[in-house]
């Protein structure tokens, strides 16, 4: 079967290996990158017809951009999954470490360093992929169609790089597949109970109309800085003064930078108040231009008009 990397050649288009590097090694990480990430974003009709396109360097089309975004993707991520062991080999006697007399192994913050870069890579490649699909996606019509474009649309934030552009999480799209639930969470609390269904699948629709597309930014605001308060007291993420990320391991200089327990409860706090004041402008914008909302209904003794009166900051809407 076709797949996105299916040589060395394929690999060394997106990463430098050394001319005597096994293939074979990375080959199984590559199916499996592609199998459970790349098909289940996708599904298998849009994969198919990525495959078979023939890629040219020099084409700019959207479906050759996301071919070649995809297997940068690939190519740094099953080369990360394949670290642990590329310099493994199992024999009848158990599994030994291979060396050479002509290179010594790295440190280990060398191949933290490495793996962040290889991660980091994946995730940014993901990411505008979906993006040239996203604004391109009449260009990828089994995706369009597709349950998998539903579920890519099913967040009134549905991009690694929105929610960067508000709150950073240094563009990484782990880090936002990990904070989905507590969107959806912040959706129903919030947008939900405030404009009720038809308003906010109205607002997860981009549109040409600039008051529209206004309140979707607002709302859009909105739910990272409650995303952001949320995720502030759980242990899911590490916090620095300037973005957070998913917890993984960190090098030790990495450590003095977290925030504090206290810094974490201020942020709280501040994220809380900050995706309260967005609600009142989103409600003033809907109010001020009724007509291009016409199924929102201002019921202020319902929803989050009482959630937001009931707060220390005394805000409402």
């Amino acid at each position: 079967m076709a797949r996105l990397i299916n040589t060395i050649a394929d690999l060394k288009r997106h990463i430098i290996v050394s001319a005597t590097f096994d293939f074979e090694k990375v080959l199984p990480f590559a199916k499996r990158v592609e199998r459970k990430i790349i098909l289940d974003l996708i599904g298998q009709e849009q994969y198919d017809t990525i495959i078979v396109h023939a890629f040219n360097a020099e084409s700019t089309t959207p479906i050759n951009q996301v071919k070649e975004l995809l297997e940068e993707a690939v190519a740094n991520y099953s080369l990360f999954l394949a670290m642990p062991t590329i310099n493994i080999l199992i024999t009848n006697s158990g599994a030994k470490t291979s060396t050479t007399t002509n290179s010594e192994n790295a440190d280990w913050k060398d191949k933290r360093d490495l793996n962040r870069s290889l991660l980091k890579t994946y995730n940014e490649a993901l990411d505008d992929a979906f993006q040239l699909m996203e604004e391109n996606v009449t260009d990828f019509p089994e995706w369009q169609i597709s349950k998998y474009y539903t579920v890519f649309k099913d967040l009134i934030v549905p991009q690694t790089t929105i929610f960067n552009d508000h709150f950073s999480i240094q563009k990484n799209r782990q880090t936002f597949s990990a904070l989905k639930p507590y969107m959806r969470e912040v959706e129903d609390q919030y947008l939900k109970a405030m404009l009720g269904k038809e308003t906010l699948t109205l607002l997860k629709t981009k549109s040409e109309i600039t008051i529209i597309n206004e309140a979707i930014e607002i709302a859009q605001k909105a739910i990272v800085a409650f995303t952001v308060a949320k995720a502030a007291i759980t242990g899911t993420f590490t916090f620095t003064d300037s973005s957070f990320t998913v917890a993984s391991d960190q090098l030790p200089w990495e450590k003095q930078s977290e925030l504090s327990k206290e810094d974490r409860n201020d942020l709280k706090k501040a994220r809380q108040e900050a995706g309260e004041e967005y609600l009142k402008s989103l409600k003033k914008l809907i109010l001020t231009y009724p007509l291009m909302f016409p199924a929102y209904v201002d019921n202020s003794e319902k929803g989050i008009t009482d959630k937001i009166i009931r707060t220390k900051s005394g805000l409402f809407l």
